[in-house]
């Protein structure tokens, strides 16, 4: 029943954040947005649905057929899997290491977007996969960096035993290194969910739509609906790890800054990225961590 509800819960979070970042698009851009489908435009979402399912399936000549097929269902598997170890109700499954095999079997779903950009037959689709897996490294890195962090704050990787840690002080103000932990995660989150200003594999301005230049109808609905699961699953992380697990204020919220973000930030070029990532995120990562054991041995006499 909790798989159910899990997932119902899961698409209509889908449904109603394209609605809402639409609107916030809008009010940033000083516009209307949706207005004329339903009241407001909530009817947007379900017509914009009824589109997609329409829409005829386009599969290039030059397209590796299976993987091509199969790259968006991998892709929405792998943030959903991974749902299974985010503490959403008292009865799902918690251990010492849930948050490491959270954060494992989310790389697949870029290993998915990559494969749906290889296969396409495109050379937009096959840069926008190139420019993903240099990210991929990159941001790889610097959250295992970070999940190095966080265990030797909390001594241990489960999201209850962390919360529990944060019952008078939230852990983003318990050390100064925890502070920096917390503002590089929530940064690298944006680039693992491919969002701008940091959306290497898309960069609708310069590849069309990147790694999404072939897909249509229905699974380009599901690379999409993969893609703000993961902003869902980043708001999760960081509020359970950084802000005492106070998930019905922090979350919605960090969902919504990660929506402004894209708005309201211009669109970083890809050298830029990559020089932010290796340059700066992974030695700032380990600093961050070398940081707090130097922290964590200073305070604990």
């Amino acid at each position: 029943m909790d798989s159910v509800l899990v997932i119902g819960g899961t698409l209509l979070y889908g449904l109603l954040a394209v609605y809402v970042e639409r609107k916030l698009a809008a009010w940033i851009q000083d516009r209307q947005g949706p207005m004329e489908t339903g009241i407001y435009g909530l009817g947007q979402p379900i017509a914009d649905i009824l589109k997609l399912l329409r829409k005829t399936e386009n599969l290039p000549a030059t397209a590796v057929k299976q993987t091509f097929l199969f790259a968006p269902a991998l892709a929405l598997l792998a943030v959903v899997g991974t749902l299974a170890f985010v503490p959403l109700t008292k009865t799902h499954a918690d251990h010492d290491y849930a948050l490491w095999l959270a954060v494992s079997i989310l790389s697949i779903e870029a290993v998915a977007v990559f494969l749906g950009g290889w296969s396409s037959g495109s050379k937009y689709a096959l840069l926008g996969a190139y420019r993903l897996l240099v990210s991929l490294l990159a941001y790889e890195l610097i959250l295992g960096l970070l999940l190095l962090t966080v265990i030797t704050h909390y001594k241990t990787l489960s999201f209850a035993t962390i919360v529990t840690h944060q019952h008078h002080l939230w852990g983003i103000f318990q050390s100064p290194f925890m502070t920096i932990a917390g503002i590089v995660w929530f940064s690298t989150g944006v680039m693992i969910a491919h969002r701008a200003p940091f959306d290497l594999p898309e960069t609708e301005s310069e590849l069309v739509a990147g790694t999404l230049t072939e897909y249509s109808g229905f699974r380009f609905a599901l690379f999409m609906l993969a893609e703000y699961i993961l902003m869902l699953l980043q708001a999760f992380w960081i509020a359970y790890v950084f802000l005492g697990g106070t998930l019905w204020v922090s979350v919605p919220g960090l969902v919504l800054l990660q929506m402004i973000l894209r708005w309201a930030w211009p669109r970083w070029r890809p050298d830029q990225v990559l020089a932010m990532a290796w340059r700066k995120g992974i030695p700032l990562a380990f600093f961050t961590w070398i940081g707090e054991m130097m922290w964590i041995r200073m305070t604990k006499f």
